[in-house]
């Protein structure tokens, strides 16, 4: 799919004990930008941006693709160790030391937008800018719901969890669509980088612990202490069918904050992967 493709360069990048897949696209000595990717999906989801990667070099832009641990091509976090959404501040801060970089933007989409604001909430003198795609703030509950959260947490995790294999990945790349707004290429591109073939067939070579609950969310009042401390330039870019539009809440959350700079586009979650050139257009404006 990709023209680009022979002109990346792919590495590891080191963080807490593990190894994070990493790529840089554009313009080796430009401005850095690390996107982010949502749960459960990987670096492939920012592809349709790097069709041809032209709009960055001429606007001396350095675009860093990773995948999350336990997604794509990274390493699995160790065994005994949990995937909370904190864990993964951790690693973006490791990240960004790894990588010896002074100060950064991010362009993150979803989940990858909550660890950002997290992030540059807490170390706003190390963010240039923030571009946040379908995201903002990560799913908080009121304190008095912890109990349930905890329990429901410990509970899941006394589950066996089988590793499954399949003969042919068309069940699975179906079972990715439904309810999604992605299209059969998009699904394509993010279920193969998630998947391996081995001798049994293929299976997920992303970590299943993934899609464990966290032992317990912020609450919306620490959420929102985050989101006051972003003092660098923000844009939230959502999709005329996603979150804003879905959820109610989500929506009066986007719309509190004076300092957040918000676009609508066409589109729904997965808006940067439905049209790819809108986001870079916006990106090569805000980054200007």
């Amino acid at each position: 799919m990709l023209n680009t493709l022979n002109s990346i360069i792919n590495y590891k990048i080191k963080v807490n004990h593990i190894e994070l897949a990493a790529s840089n696209w554009g313009d080796a000595d430009g401005k850095p930008i690390i996107a982010l990717h949502g749960w459960l999906d990987n670096m492939a989801s920012f592809y349709p941006l790097l069709e041809d990667t032209t709009w960055l070099k001429d606007n001396n832009l350095l675009l860093i693709t990773v995948d999350w641990p336990g997604h794509g091509h990274s390493d699995h976090r160790l065994e005994g160790q949990q995937y909370h959404l904190l864990e993964y501040v951790q690693d973006l801060h490791d990240m960004i030391e790894y990588l010896k970089l002074d100060k950064v933007s991010f362009l993150a989409h979803s989940m990858g937008a909550a660890i950002a604001s997290l992030y540059a909430g807490s170390f706003p003198e190390m963010v240039e800018k923030l571009i946040l795609l379908e995201g903002l703030s990560p799913l908080t509950q009121p304190a008095s719901e912890g109990p349930e959260q905890l329990a429901k947490a410990i509970r899941s995790r006394s589950k066996s969890m089988k590793k499954s294999h399949f003969k042919d990945i068309s069940p699975v790349l179906k079972a990715r669509k439904q309810g999604s707004d992605l299209s059969d290429e998009s699904v394509r591109l993010l279920v193969e980088r998630n998947m391996e073939e081995t001798a049994e067939g293929h299976s997920w070579r992303s970590d299943p612990r993934v899609r464990l609950p966290s032992y317990l969310r912020l609450t919306p009042e620490q959420s929102q202490a985050f989101i006051e401390k972003l003092s660098m330039p923000v844009l939230l870019l959502y999709g005329k069918n996603g979150f804003v539009q879905k959820h109610p809440a989500f929506n009066k959350m986007v719309f509190m904050y004076q300092h957040i700079n918000t676009k609508e586009l066409d589109g729904g979650h997965h808006l940067h992967m439905q049209y790819p050139q809108q986001v870079i257009d916006s990106v090569i404006e805000f980054m200007k």
